[in-house]
């Protein structure tokens, strides 16, 4: 199994990225909130030889230990998770003390809830018939876009790239995704098919910790478009 490492020692914890300040990056935006946002429980999604459904629940954040993770209320859930990866929090995604409410909020998180269950039963992935832990997560838990509006996408890149590659993001990813071993995973970050692109860098590293494409995990669009993408007819998740 691919998931046979040993997790950097921490206490428990939103990530694996202890002692890392988000405000000493060069782009740093003093508008930007200096907390990670949680990586979070949202529904369950149960799939069976006709169709595939999604409840949603109680949201319920992940809390990281040495060698897996507990939800934060302490409750149980079934063993199977799928896991959805995005590139950054939004500004949504944080009150007005700049402290994180939940992951995929407003009309995209609309968009997300209402197609996704459609979505993943026409894409290449396919999963066997159970039911499954739909969690959500961030590559990069800051918020890179700093919470400008618009968006400055320039400024955020250049933040996330160099989290995920001079302060320990890319291990940091992969640890919790070894923490969290899916059974599937999405990734439905930004950046569109450009091999520089966000989404392309989550690909690439996921296919380098072990995770094979189409049958580990796929790729989509980011669900921020999906109002678009449905009104075109183009595949949400491939």
């Amino acid at each position: 199994m691919f998931y046979n490492i040993v997790l950097k020692k921490t206490n428990m914890s939103v990530n694996f990225m202890s002692g890392f300040k988000f405000e000493i990056l060069e782009n740093y935006d003093h508008n930007g909130s200096t907390l990670p946002s949680p990586d979070q429980l949202v529904g369950f999604l149960e799939v069976n030889e006709v169709e595939v459904k999604l409840e949603q629940c109680e949201r319920d954040n992940l809390d990281y230990y040495d060698n897996g993770f507990n939800f934060l209320s302490g409750k149980t859930y079934n063993e199977k998770n799928i896991l959805v990866i995005l590139e950054s929090p939004h500004r949504f995604e944080y009150d007005s003390s700049k402290k994180p409410i939940a992951l995929i909020m407003g009309k995209t998180g609309c968009l997300f809830f209402d197609n996704f269950a459609d979505a993943i039963s026409k894409s290449e992935l396919k999963m066997k018939p159970g039911k499954y832990n739909l969690i959500l997560a961030n590559a990069i838990q800051y918020q890179t876009s700093c919470g400008l509006n618009p968006i400055n996408r320039v400024m955020r890149d250049k933040n996330w790239l160099d989290i995920f590659y001079n302060f320990g993001g890319k291990l940091d990813l992969k640890n919790r995704i070894f923490a969290i071993k899916p059974r599937y995973t999405i990734n439905l970050c930004t950046g569109g098919r450009n091999p520089e692109g966000l989404r392309s860098v989550v690909s690439a590293s996921l296919e380098e910790f072990g995770l094979k494409k189409n049958k580990h995990f796929t790729e989509g669009s980011h669900p921020a478009s999906w109002d678009y993408q449905k009104a075109s007819k183009k595949q949400l998740i491939y």
